[in-house]
């Protein structure tokens, strides 16, 4: 799993580093500093030392001499403390015999610094016994001794001050090498965290600047823009890989909703056209049903049964024209039950059988179970007058047209068969893709055309395979077969 620092996180992190260099650099420099310091102390020990036992030699001298001359117990016990000093200095400035010029010196100081005080010994000894003679030739050669010791202590004070000078100016000059390097090393620190401060925040701000540029694009409708993912394993990549994500969503959203709205208005033309085919339909019916030619056969034919007949007779047509021409005009816009729809084909098999004194021998085979499933209205008698004007009409055999309604499995199949003229693979092929079909014996057209229904059922039923038609050829005959998704009681909008 990748791990994440927050900005807070890595800011901390930066100002740890730096302090700690800054901390380390001062203790570097402070331990070296105080090194060169305490060997700067040490330089001028020696001669410190020098002088000290210089003086303490001079004191004992003295003391001696005073003793020698005034003879107190107080001057006594001055030269026995100057003694034991200048006895301690000594032995300080012991040193194992080597070739070096100083290391010489030092020994003869030391072992003539033995003699004289062997020999002040003597002369305070000779002293206290009163031997004049004894203690004057002593304090003689302790005199000589004094100033030898005294004339080497300066000798090898002023070549140590010589080589501690060297060393002292060795050591400012290794100082402020140290103030230098301590200087750089400052600096550079100060450039290193000035560079991280720099590359830290331009890794913050750089992808912000992005995200900030490319919201402004959001914005102002650009909903194409790319958001890059940033890599930074902090706030600022949740923040783009966010952003990115937020953008998918809303570019999915919009695309959702176009094409919503493109099957919206696919849907809203389809129910457009849907109705206009309808009311088309309606029109072409009344157009066909009212034309002059058809009213003025159907008016004779009442007119005869008026004359041979009475009025019973005439009643039975006029209500059957009148429940066709109430039907056509009732279902405009309007789903209709496969009840309705055949009762419509009865009315007109009716009036077609009074224009032409029951020559329409018309047959019906209905599962009643299934009278009361939703139909678009109107799409059985445009099949049947098919049937009449294409099939049966002017034929020299007697013509039959059968109805028949069942169902298979999840399909209602509803089949108008006739045994006219037939159909050509070619006639087939036009009626199916709307071409306009006259007859050629009639010179007569489909008043609403199979094409119309065929098209309303599609729409209908959002489906294209809803009708089939065949015909094993001339003079055999033609069938029409519906193939309906069935529900049962489904009822839908035409």
């Amino acid at each position: 799993m990748k791990r994440r620092n927050s900005i807070s996180t890595k800011m901390i992190i930066l100002f740890i580093f730096a302090s700690v260099m800054t901390l380390l650099i001062n203790v570097i420099m402070y331990y070296n500093i105080n090194r060169v310091l305490d060997r700067i102390d040490l330089v001028y020990e020696t001669n410190v030392q020098l002088n000290t036992m210089a003086d303490e030699l001079e004191k004992t001298h003295q003391g001696m001499y005073q003793y020698l001359t005034e003879k107190g117990s107080s001057t006594l016990q001055n030269y026995y403390t100057s003694e034991q000093n200048f006895r301690e200095n000594l032995e300080k400035i012991k040193v194992e015999v080597t070739e070096s010029r100083t290391s010489l010196l030092k020994n003869n100081i030391y072992h003539m610094g033995q003699k004289y005080l062997s020999v002040a010994g003597e002369v305070v000894k000779a002293k206290r016994g009163r031997n004049i003679k004894v203690y004057h030739a002593k304090y003689k050669e302790a005199d000589n001794l004094y100033r030898y010791i005294t004339a080497y202590i300066t000798r090898l004070n002023n070549i140590q001050f010589q080589s501690n000078s060297d060393n002292y100016r060795v050591l400012q000059k290794a100082l402020r090498y140290l103030e230098v390097i301590g200087t750089i090393m400052l600096l550079v620190v100060i450039l290193c965290d000035t560079i991280m401060v720099v590359l830290l925040t331009g890794r913050i701000t750089k992808p912000l600047t992005i995200l900030a540029k490319r919201s402004n694009e959001v914005t102002k409708g650009n909903m194409n823009v790319e958001i890059p993912v940033f890599e930074t394993s902090d706030e600022v990549e949740i923040l783009s890989k966010s952003f990115n994500s937020m953008m998918i969503s809303i570019r999915d959203y919009i695309e959702k909703s176009r094409e919503n709205l493109e099957k919206e208005n696919e849907m809203r033309e389809k129910e457009l056209k849907t109705q206009a085919l309808l009311k088309d339909a309606q029109l072409k019916y009344l157009q066909s049903q009212i034309n002059p030619h058809f009213l003025f056969n159907t008016l004779n034919a009442g007119m005869q049964l008026a004359t041979i007949e009475d009025a019973e007779q005439t009643a039975i047509f006029i209500e059957n024209m009148a429940e066709f021409f109430r039907y056509n005009l009732s279902k405009i816009n309007q789903a209709a039950s496969l009840k309705d729809e055949i009762q419509l084909v009865d009315h007109y098999i009716y009036i077609l059988n009074v224009r032409f004194s029951g020559d329409i021998h018309f047959e019906k085979e209905i599962d009643e179970e299934l009278t009361d499933f939703i139909v678009p209205s109107m799409i059985l008698q445009p099949l049947v007058e098919n049937a009449v004007q294409y099939g049966i009409r002017d034929i020299e055999w007697e013509g039959k047209i059968w109805l028949r309604v069942y169902r298979e499995d999840d399909t209602l199949f509803i089949c108008i068969e006739d045994n006219g003229s037939g159909m050509s693979e070619e006639l087939i092929d036009r009626v199916m893709k709307g071409e306009r079909v006259v007859n050629e014996k009639n010179k007569k057209s489909n008043g609403i055309g199979v094409y119309n229904v065929l098209e309303r059922l599609r729409m209908y039923y959002h489906a294209d395979d809803v009708m089939d038609v065949y015909s094993a050829g001339e003079n055999k005959g033609t069938c029409f077969t519906l193939k309906l998704p069935y529900e049962k009681g489904g009822e839908g909008n035409v």
